[in-house]
């Protein structure tokens, strides 16, 4: 049994709670979780309740049966726009020349509940073999009201851009997946499998009608892992038809190369590379998204993406230092962003982006500066840009531009101690400029960058009883990760967790 609970300011408070075990040829896990806030600002509260189980038994020896169901339930605050860069844009509602502060939304909310069911049935054959066979239905229900709109939220491109609203979206996914393993030989593994779903919902406000939309999925699958001495080889592919956009094959290959064993000081020389597809369909929500403020776009294609790294980890002082870097190159087809397509009546459309590109490089150090101290850092330089986009809806779209919230410059810095009865970080991330848009009309084209600094620590008062407490945004800056949604000042959290029973 596993207890715990914190509260902090904003009027956080959470709590969770969960049962495991197991007696003869069956197992349990059932757990819960409530999260409660009221957020830093007006319509800012969120809460969050998630509770589940995992159910097994051991028909025989080779032969295993699973239950694993859960279930969320959230409300957020959707205060909107309303916060830049820590300027507050002057609008006058009224139109008699009397300006005032944009003030965020106080009415719009939103639930979302999830409810996830499978059954997974697992076979340990002879020769190697494993096979496992997962049915699974997963319900989606989004609810967002809008009760009255708000006539001081106006904006150059739009005038008053509230107006009410309620948005209902219920989709089911229903499906069956089976995956096979063989292991040929301790140096080759062999994975493949078939999955099929269908997928079935409406979507739209329910006072101008919703929309129906319904597709079936089907993908077949296989990889080959072959570990060669010093070489690791792992190639797969995946097959994947839609009934709504056709056929198409999704590729990927790594390679992992042990060059040298090394001494002492220098030591563990490994180069990497990967070369992968990526193929993603759109949301039922984003191809029939409907009136009043949407229209929908039976045209949109899926995602693709093409993403290549090469890279080399190397230890030094017998594992004591190890560097990381890595270089990466992204392709990006048929991106799906949300544009305004018609400023007068406020209508926005989901579309594509024809071809975007980032690349860059990271470098990662860990190092263990004592037993118990460990130090992690981490800088991210990445260029970005749209390479062709025809018809752009907005200027941020054009070729040329960078992509919208991928700052070129990112790090972070982490320093952990690890004792025996108790311990403490103290993390820094830094994150710099970056391309963004108000998309009302005010001319803010990006967010500004930012260094932010985390701590926080544990202290085992028994081995059973453990304290702890963190403290984010502890400099308490002012900021935007994305423009117009201010973040958390200075935020707290203490709780204590408590375990009884079995290890």
């Amino acid at each position: 049994l596993r207890l715990g609970a914190d509260g902090g300011n904003f009027g956080t408070a959470s709590g969770y709670g969960s049962l495991a075990g197991a007696r003869g040829r069956f197992d349990y896990n059932a757990f819960g979780n409530e999260f409660n806030t009221n957020g830093s600002g007006t319509n800012s509260q969120y809460s969050n309740s998630l509770e589940g189980a995992n159910l097994g038994a051991a028909i025989n020896d080779r032969t295993s049966l699973r239950v694993r169901l859960r279930h969320s339930n959230s409300h957020t605050g959707i205060p909107g726009e309303w916060n830049f860069n820590g300027y507050d844009p002057q609008v006058d509602p009224s139109g008699s020349g009397v300006t005032q502060p944009l003030p965020p939304d106080p009415n719009d909310w939103s639930q979302l509940n999830n409810i996830l069911g499978s059954v997974e049935l697992s076979v340990a054959a002879p020769s190697g073999w494993q096979h496992r066979l997962t049915g699974f239905d997963y319900l989606y229900r989004y609810n967002e009201l809008n009760l009255t709109g708000d006539g001081d939220r106006v904006s150059p491109l739009f005038g008053q851009f509230d107006f009410p609203s309620h948005e209902v979206d219920r989709i089911n996914r229903v499906g069956f997946e089976y995956q096979g393993d063989y292991s040929e030989r301790t140096w080759a593994h062999t994975t493949f499998g078939y999955r099929i779903e269908n997928e079935n919902g409406f979507v739209g406000d329910v006072n101008f009608g919703q929309t129906h939309g319904q597709r079936l999925n089907n993908d077949a699958y296989a990889q080959q892992q072959l570990t060669l001495g010093r070489l690791t080889v792992i190639a797969g592919g995946r097959y994947v038809h839609n009934s709504a956009f056709g056929s198409t094959g999704v590729p990927r290959v790594a390679l992992t190369w042990q060059a040298l064993r090394g001494n002492e000081t220098f030591s563990g020389t490994r180069f990497r590379f990967s070369y992968a597809t990526g193929y993603k369909e759109p949301r039922l929500e984003e191809t029939f998204a409907g009136p009043p403020f949407s229209q929908a776009n039976t045209g949109l294609k899926p995602e693709r993406s093409r993403s290549f790294e090469a890279g080399m980890q190397q230890d030094f002082f017998r594992g004591k230092v190890a560097l990381n870097a890595t270089y990466f190159n992204n392709l990006f087809h048929d991106q799906i962003n949300y544009v305004t397509v018609d400023p007068v009546n406020f209508i926005g459309e989901y579309v594509n982006v024809n071809k975007a590109f980032a690349q860059g490089a990271e470098v990662e150090i860990q190092a263990r500066l004592r037993s118990r101290l460990l130090l992690n850092s981490t800088y991210t330089y990445t260029s970005s840009q749209y390479l062709d986009n025809p018809a752009p809806f907005d200027p941020v779209f054009n070729p040329g531009a960078p992509l919208l919230r991928r700052p070129k410059h990112s790090a972070s810095l982490l320093l952990s101690y690890l004792g025996s009865r108790w311990g403490a970080n103290l993390g820094g991330s830094f994150v710099g400029s970056r391309a963004d848009s108000d998309f009302l009309g005010f001319g803010i084209e990006h967010a500004a960058g930012y260094v932010r600094v985390d701590l926080g620590g544990w202290y085992a008062v028994r081995p059973r009883v453990t304290l702890y407490a963190n403290v984010e945004n502890a400099l308490d800056r002012k900021y935007n990760e994305v423009v117009g949604y201010p973040a958390l000042p200075v935020t707290f959290r203490a709780g204590v967790r408590f375990r009884v029973g079995g290890e």
